[in-house]
């Protein structure tokens, strides 16, 4: 009889010890989610929402949303157009107007500030671009101010032979500009470049970036 009663107690012991450790989760109680009881409980993310149970937060992303009205804020196309050759005042509104726009609203006040910064543009001979764009030309260009982009061959900004079609982060835009705007129609003998009794027109001085650009993606300089 008491063989059976000790052997009784150590299967109840054995038992007993085998549910607890089953049950043991470091005295953490973690009740099941309920998903209308007004309390986050189980492993909600919010109040009677998300995790493993529940439906999402309204909050909780499900994937990109491009719901909503979208405001142009910068028109990001040719470098310097906007600085250069728009009136001061005047550059956001430049920015926020359609490419197709740009032309009736804007032509005729970068032409302005062209002569105003070159008087002899068109008795220089205007620039090489095309066929020695005149200062008309020139600016009705310059006001669609969208950054080609070559399908094939080249893309750069000006490499000497191929102008306009992309732009390489080591290309000269200012430089270029300023060749455009005081150079001539000669782009490989432009005038006003520091020789003889010219003026340097043609040149900021600045020939290359001031941290050497990185050879994969993002390729933009590492920060100073």
């Amino acid at each position: 009889m008491k063989k059976i009663v000790y052997t009784s107690l150590i299967l109840f012991a054995a038992l007993f010890f085998v549910q607890c450790s089953e049950d043991d989760n470091n005295n953490v109680i973690d009740p099941d989610a309920t998903c209308s009881d007004g309390i986050q409980n189980g492993d909600e993310d919010g109040i009677d929402c998300g995790g493993s149970v529940c439906e999402p937060c309204d909050d909780e992303p499900t994937g990109l949303d491009f719901s909503g009205t979208y405001v142009q804020e910068d028109q990001v196309g040719r470098p310097a157009i906007s600085r250069v050759y728009i009136t001061p005042g005047l550059s956001d509104d430049f920015n926020t107007t359609i490419p197709s726009e740009m032309t009736s609203v804007f032509q005729e006040n970068i032409q302005t500030n062209l002569e105003i910064l070159n008087p002899d543009f068109d008795s220089n001979g205007g620039n090489g671009l095309g066929t020695n764009q005149d200062a008309v030309e020139f600016t009705t260009m310059l006001s669609r101010d969208v950054l080609w982009v070559a399908q094939n061959g080249a893309t750069t900004f000006y490499d000497g032979n191929t102008i306009l079609t992309g732009r390489r982060l080591q290309d000269d835009v200012m430089d270029f500009h300023l060749r455009l705007l005081f150079g001539g129609p000669d782009l490989e003998n432009p005038i006003n470049d520091g020789s003889g009794d010219d003026p340097l027109l043609i040149s900021d001085g600045v020939d290359s970036n001031d941290k050497d650009f990185l050879a994969g993606f993002p390729y933009l300089a590492p920060p100073f």
